[in-house]
């Protein structure tokens, strides 16, 4: 017993040692990070986005199974061995008690312990299943599918002598990685090619600006925001509207060019301070925009926000502050939203 302890203890060290890298996607492979709890008698269940599999913590007598469903129910994780004796993706209450159930496991019981590996093959998802020419399974770091569960808290029950442990709580976290999916290329495909779309700079929208005023000799329309034009009714009068980000080219500052229906043009953010706080500065680190409608919202400055004529451009930082800009009367301005 004690043999095949210290050579189970080398093996895990390894596939954990494998499976000890941040669970990001990256090289063709997707990644799932969930940190969950679950308690009494009730399973665990949510639906990874991309490939639509659900992963699940099964109610077991003694605590839960560990479960990866495709749209068929069909589980992907079945072929992680061991086929007989405990198996990683089981979490059951004795795996962490002696013998007797006196105390805490200190190697008299054969099982995983707080780190659970577990493989799984999307293959398998549309198949019958269990492979017939694999029934000792499939080594976890051998499989397409990697999954690392950890146990960071518990609950267990039943701690009498004779008894058999329960878990009735379960605090964790798993991380799952697998080879893109055919529908999760498809997909990345067509948010690419919509990216794309949105980001085009087309010959009618340069005529079109140029028609406001735009002068390409100082500026270029570049889609360092997407999408590259929002339109809205900016000064309230009915009509439509137009925005679009350019630089300048002679030193590639950034701003906006602004057209009032389709006749007056305005360039902002590359000159002067716009407001009480923004400055050109700010438009070198902004990484997203969209249109505002109705009123503004009350601002982190503390000074009451505008009573706006129309439409207003929001623009800011992912994670971070947004400000919004329009249409006065006599020009533009700014009012900070905050961070």
């Amino acid at each position: 017993m004690r043999v095949f302890l210290v050579a189970a203890a080398i093996i895990a060290a390894a596939l954990s040692s494998a499976y000890a890298q941040p669970c990001e996607p990256g090289d063709g492979r997707s990644a799932a990070l969930l940190s969950r709890e679950v308690a009494g008698n009730r399973d665990f269940n949510e639906v990874l986005e991309g490939p639509e599999w659900t992963f699940e913590l099964k109610r077991a007598p003694y605590g839960w199974d560990i479960r990866l469903l495709d749209e068929n129910g069909l589980d992907l994780t079945q072929m992680t061995p061991p086929r007989n004796g405990p198996n990683p993706r089981q979490i059951y209450g004795w795996h962490f008690r002696n013998a007797d159930n006196t105390g805490p496991n200190t190697g008299d019981v054969n099982a995983p312990q707080r780190l659970r590996l577990f493989g799984f093959d999307p293959a398998l998802s549309g198949t019958g299943g269990w492979r017939p020419n694999e029934a000792g399974g499939v080594s976890p770091e051998n499989q397409p599918g990697r999954g690392a569960l950890t146990i960071e808290d518990m609950g267990l029950a039943d701690l009498g002598l004779g008894e058999k442990a329960r878990i009735n709580y379960l605090k964790f976290n798993v991380c799952l990685t697998w080879p893109k999916t055919d529908k999760e290329k498809q997909k990345e495909a067509a948010e690419a090619a919509a990216m794309t779309e949105l980001r085009k700079v087309t010959p009618e929208l340069i005529e079109m600006m140029g028609g406001c005023g735009l002068d390409y000799q100082l500026y270029q329309i570049t889609p360092y925001l997407t999408p590259v034009e929002l339109g809205g009714d900016f000064d309230g009068d009915g009509s439509h509207d137009q925005a679009v980000p350019v630089i300048r080219k002679s030193d590639e500052k950034r701003g906006l060019f602004l057209c009032r229906a389709l006749t007056w043009g305005d360039v902002v953010g590359m000159t002067g301070r716009m407001g009480p706080h923004l400055t050109p500065a700010y438009f070198e680190s902004i990484d997203w925009w969209s249109l505002h409608t109705g009123p503004a919202g009350q601002g982190a400055g503390g000074t009451p926000p505008p009573a706006l004529k129309g439409d207003a451009i929001l623009i800011g930082k992912e994670g971070a502050s947004s400000v919004l800009i329009y249409w006065t009367g006599d020009g533009y301005s700014a009012y900070w939203q905050g961070d």
